[in-house]
Formats: structure tokens, C-alpha cells, sequence
């Protein structure tokens, strides 16, 4: 896989990520959202350490990229909210 496709599919993640988070209750669910955040948790629970650092450094990159701050700093907060890494990692 190629550093360019790995990068592609963090930063359409984290833009997803962010739309559903940056939402009113009306606009989508707030337990549906909940429910489709745990299961990307999950699936990052089962990466090594390593990789969910490695995940982590990217979701930074690509958000370091956004020029718009409020989607900027939602795609900044990924790799806390999501378990990606320890406040000491950061």
C-alpha cells in the first residue's frame, strides 16, 4: 500500500469523522453517530501500539493540512477521542 493511498484514506476519514461530530441532534442522530464512533474505536482497539501511534500522526498531518479551523481543529481532537493514543503521546 502506498504511503499517497494511505494518506487518502485518513484524511476522507477524518473529514467523515469530523461532518458527523461537527452536526446539530437534528441533523444526525446522536446515538446513531455514537454507535458508528464505537465502531470505528473498536476497530482501531485492534490495531499494535504502534500502528494506532503511527494512525495517530497521520490523522495530525492531514489535519494540520485543513485550512479551515473549526474542521481543523475536530480532525486535531481524532486521536484522543478515538483512543489512538495516551495524553503523554500527544
Amino acid at each position: 500500500m502506498s504511503d499517497e493511498l494511505l494518506r487518502t484514506v485518513v484524511k476522507a476519514m477524518a473529514q467523515m469523522i469530523s461532518a458527523i461530530d461537527m452536526t446539530t441532534d437534528d441533523e444526525v442522530d446522536p446515538d446513531l453517530a455514537t454507535t458508528w464512533f464505537e465502531d470505528v474505536a473498536a476497530q482501531f482497539d485492534g490495531l499494535s501500539d504502534e500502528d494506532r501511534r503511527g494512525l495517530a500522526q497521520l490523522f495530525r498531518q492531514v489535519a494540520a493540512g485543513e485550512t479551515q479551523l473549526r474542521l481543523r481543529e475536530a480532525m486535531m481532537s481524532i486521536p484522543e477521542s478515538f483512543g489512538l493514543e495516551d495524553d503523554e503521546d500527544a
